[in-house]
Formats: structure tokens, sequence, C-alpha cells
């Protein structure tokens, strides 16, 4: 999401650390390290997996209704302290600079403002899954960036799909969804921040590429083995 996501958060993230202590922070981005329990880590890699041609691209739009929250500030600030502690318990560095970066201002509505454009939205876990998804998958190619409104749009009703699919997302209560979008929107930023720093960097960058790609493959997604269509992601024959 080059020009906008990084714009949040590029001049916090990482940039007061070490050589050192931004690889800890990169190893840090496990997908346990955050994301809260309701999380099925398979949705979307299930999902993907029972593609099945065009089948998925001509059915009923999803509901995407039903994976909507009312966030709540006081939530939000409980949130994001807790994703401080969480980080701290395995990189202090990590947490040191997700405490500065979260002191800059409410993060998550800076991410609204900077998503509107290509019509995404933070409170909606189909706008958050499809963000996050997007930005890691470009990630593992090195390039961050912005695509047209209607990919955003194909890969948000694709992973609404999955996850009214799924159930438990959509059944969660406000705060449980808000807790599961917040962290997601924090991955995202600093997936999205890191990538733009190793542009210059070949060695940091397969650094960063490999780190998400571990990542993305605690939610059961093969990055390598899926390629971004006008109707979503679809396996690439691959892997």
């Amino acid at each position: 999401m080059r020009r906008f996501l990084s714009a949040v958060v590029l001049a916090v993230a990482l940039g007061g650390s070490d050589a050192a202590a931004q690889q800890s922070i990169i190893d840090g981005w496990a997908w346990s390290t955050l994301v809260p329990s309701i999380a099925q880590t398979d949705i979307l890699g299930t999902h993907l997996r029972e593609l099945r041609n065009e089948q998925e691209r001509r059915s009923t739009p999803p509901d995407v209704s039903r994976l909507g929250f009312t966030p709540s500030k006081a939530r939000r600030s409980a949130n994001l302290a807790a994703f401080i502690e969480k980080t701290r318990a395995v990189d202090p560095n990590g947490a040191a600079d997700l405490q500065r970066l979260f002191a800059e201002g409410d993060i998550i509505e800076r991410i609204g403002a900077a998503i509107a454009p290509v019509g995404l939205r933070t409170d909606n876990l189909a706008d958050v899954y499809a963000l996050w998804w997007i930005t890691a998958w470009q990630a593992t190619r090195g390039d961050n960036d912005t695509l047209g409104r209607d990919m955003y749009a194909a890969v948000r009703a694709q992973a609404a799909r999955a996850l009214n699919g799924a159930g438990s997302p959509a059944r969660a209560s406000d705060a449980e969804k808000q807790e599961l979008a917040e962290a997601l929107l924090v991955q995202t930023t600093l997936i999205d921040a890191a990538v733009e720093q190793a542009k210059r960097d070949p060695a940091r960058m397969r650094q960063v590429r490999a780190a998400v790609a571990k990542g993305a493959q605690g939610m059961g997604l093969d990055m390598a083995g899926m390629e971004i269509t006008g109707g979503g992601f679809v396996p690439n024959g691959k892997r």
C-alpha cells in the first residue's frame, strides 16, 4: 500500500532500531504473537484450496455485514496495550517500537483514513483480512504498490465468503472482532513499512520476504502458490 500505510508508520516503526533489533522485530511477526485465539488460522488457506474454476466469482455477493462491528475507543486502548505486552514477552525491542508508534496518535484511525481511497474500512473483518492478505502476498514478492480499487473489492468478497463459511468469526462479539481486526491492521502496517524500508537493501528485502512468507504459513497460506487476479486470489499451480 505504498503512499498509504508506509506514510502512517515508516518514520516510527523500526526507524530507531539497529539492524539486530530490526531483525528481531521481523522475527516477532509470528501470527500467534498478536492475533487472538478466535481466528481460525487456516480459514483463507482452506478457502483458496476449495476454489473451483469460476464458480465462486459468479456466485451471489457475500453478506459482508455479518463481519462488521462497532469499535470502542476503550477496547482499542486495551488492545494496543495488550499487543505491546504480548510482543514484549518475545521481543522487547519490538515492543518498544510498537509503544513509540502507538504514542504518535490513534494508529487505527490513521490506517482507516489511509485505506479509505481503495474502499476498505477498519471496522469490518472482511476488509481487514483482505488488506492483510494482499499486503502480505505483495511483501513476499518485495512489493507494496497500491492496487486498483476493484482488486481490493474482489479480495474483500473472497475473504467474506471464507470468514462466513468458517462460522466463528461472523458469530464473534464486537470486542472479539475488534481485537482480531486491530491485530491484523497493526501487523499489516508493520509489514508494509518494512517492505518500503528494504527496497534499497536486497539482503534486507530477502529477510522481509522470508519472514512474511513464514508468518503467512501460520494462516495456512502458501503465498508462493497463489496469484492475485481481477476476481481475487487463485492457486497458481506452482505448489
